[in-house]
């Protein structure tokens, strides 16, 4: 069922003119689809495209391929691109986020373990396990978190987010609800505590740092939820591919996630042989199909390209093709 954010942005569809350079515009540009279809040399060339603008480019995904498509080493810092002036590149490690979170945290976690009712009933051992659990969905939100600290300081005027292949990627929009259960768990073992305690005293740490968490997830759903914000999605011609599109599609309209481009990409060129015409007319029968089931999206057909997008000029000329 679709909520009043995807009624809004239904609006945004049909009253405005869109066109792909429309995507621009956005303050944040994510990036997603079916591995494979060339999600991270779109958004790669999208951030080439914004170079009049001071922007971030930033993976999510634990398979990190910005590097590859740059031609240069990017890794957990932000790392200037060469021969990409007012381009910066980003690869969030999720296992490194994940420690620095344990690291920073891990006296809070042990407080809040030590005071939530029941805790007694475990043994020492048990209670080292249980702290040793990593908290659900705890790296993928927090290296979103960091993304939203990095916009908070304002160094940069653009970001664009290359995310996840899909399923990875409709986990980590789910991950806010999950973390606020997990989170609404301890507050209520914490309180229970406290009044079989008798101890009604002032927020202690443990508290504090359930608040931070509940302030990491609310300032997500914000960002993903901002009128500056835009998924797009890169598809292919290809029905398992398509099919996924439409659960993609519609998981981010559930969400209130602005998504109302979608690119078409790695398209059969038109050449003259036989095999030429007959692989097209097989996509072509799927791209009107893709465009039956998306008629107020805004979509680009991308030709495949006689070399591999790889490199600053090739990447150029990819995004000349993009937002012609």
């Amino acid at each position: 069922m679709i909520d009043k954010h995807s009624r809004r942005l239904d609006t945004i569809v049909s009253t405005e003119k869109m066109s792909m350079r429309n995507i621009l515009d956005n303050e944040l540009i994510l990036f997603g689809g079916k591995g494979g279809v060339g999600k991270t040399t779109c958004a790669v060339a999208t951030a080439i495209a914004l170079l009049s603008r001071k922007t971030l480019l930033v993976s999510t995904d634990p398979a990190h391929s910005l590097g590859d498509c740059l031609g240069q080493d990017i890794e957990d810092e932000i790392t200037m691109v060469e021969q990409a002036e007012n381009l910066y590149a980003l690869e969030i490690s999720a296992d490194k986020t994940l420690q620095e979170f344990k690291q920073q945290y891990s006296s809070e976690m042990r407080r809040l373990l030590e005071t939530s009712a029941g805790i007694e009933h475990l043994t020492r051992g048990e209670r080292e396990k249980l702290l040793s659990l990593p908290v659900p969905g705890v790296d993928e939100v927090m290296g979103l978190q960091r993304l939203i600290n990095l916009m908070e300081e304002g160094d940069f005027e653009k970001y664009v987010l290359d995310t996840a292949p899909t399923g990875h990627t409709l986990r980590l929009l789910s991950m806010p609800d999950v973390f606020d259960e997990w989170n609404n768990v301890f507050y209520k073992l914490r309180d229970k505590h406290r009044f079989h305690e008798r101890s009604f005293s002032k927020p202690d740490r443990a508290d504090q740092f359930l608040a931070s968490l509940k302030t990491s997830t609310t300032d997500l759903r914000k960002l993903l939820r901002s009128q500056k914000t835009e998924f797009v999605v890169v598809t292919a011609a290809e029905r398992l591919v398509i099919e996924e599109s439409k659960d993609l599609v519609n998981q981010l309209r559930s969400f209130g996630i602005c998504v109302r481009h979608l690119v078409i990409n790695k398209l059969f060129p038109d050449l003259n042989t036989d095999f030429s015409r007959i692989r097209r007319d097989q996509e072509q029968k799927l791209v009107e199909e893709i465009r039956t089931s998306f008629p107020q999206f805004q979509i680009k057909e991308v030709y495949l390209q006689p070399s591999e997008p790889r490199g600053i000029d090739n990447l150029r000329q990819f995004a000349s093709l993009l937002y012609s």
